[in-house]
């Protein structure tokens, strides 16, 4: 297995969410650009999600033939799962590595999986690619503004959480972001060995961009409550000192 990617959509309520197999080789050069270039009206990916899942995705309308095969649509004959958070959208496949999500405002976001999942205007992406159109290289750059964020902005701006370095674990703060920044993926680092710290938060995070998607304009996260608080409604629960 590999390049395993999952589709998922929020539906208007924001209580569910609509989510499938979107074939292997998900990265955004075969899978992400079809999704801003044919499926970003509402129209348009309800008709997708009607497909139910699949293992390939091409043009609308190629499930019926006549087009090359990287522009034709496979559908697996297996409808979408339904669930009640978005936390469940990588729980019924295994070693997911992308995700693809249609929130609320009508905009699709790319999901990067792992102990976090950080979630990414997908325009921003098309934007940060490499010279081969790949976005491995921004993957780790936007997980590493991550942590920057942990240590230096929410740790200097949050009397809570700095109480909690102070108290709960046995290194400061600067010795432990020392460490993770030599690491290639910190994320998984502070989740295989400062469990305490990963655990403070909400395992999502949210990544907002200026308005032409260039350039992060702040990073959101939330500490970990009982029940998950859907990242449609973060921005509106925004408090200040909370996130």
């Amino acid at each position: 297995m590999g390049d395993i990617s999952i589709i998922a959509r929020k539906f208007d309520d924001g209580k569910h969410v609509q989510y499938g197999w979107s074939g292997n080789g998900g990265y955004y050069k075969m899978l992400g650009s079809k999704l801003l270039e044919w499926y970003t009206e509402p129209e348009s990916v309800e008709y997708l999600f009607g497909l139910g899942q699949f293992s390939f995705l091409g043009a609308p309308g190629s499930e019926n033939g006549g087009y090359g095969w990287l522009f034709t649509t496979v559908p697996t004959g297996e409808p979408h799962w339904v669930g009640t958070t978005e936390r469940e959208i990588f729980s019924r496949i295994a070693f997911i590595d992308y995700g693809y999500l249609y929130d609320t405002d009508n905009k699709w976001y790319y999901v990067i999986p792992g102990p976090f999942r950080i979630k990414v205007p997908l325009e921003y992406i098309d934007k940060h690619l490499d010279e081969r159109s790949y976005e491995f290289d921004e993957r780790k750059h936007i997980e590493r503004e991550v942590i920057k964020h942990i240590f230096e902005d929410y740790y200097m701006n949050n009397a809570e959480f700095k109480t909690f370095i102070e108290t709960e674990m046995d290194e400061s703060e600067s010795d432990i972001y020392i460490k993770l920044k030599a690491e290639d993926f910190p994320i998984h680092e502070l989740f295989d060995h400062y469990k305490k710290v990963f655990s403070y938060f909400d395992d999502w995070v949210v990544i907002e961009t200026d308005k032409d998607n260039s350039e992060i304009s702040e990073i959101i996260m939330q500490k970990r409550a009982e029940e998950h608080v859907e990242t449609c409604l973060w921005r509106k629960s925004y408090s200040g000192n909370d996130l």
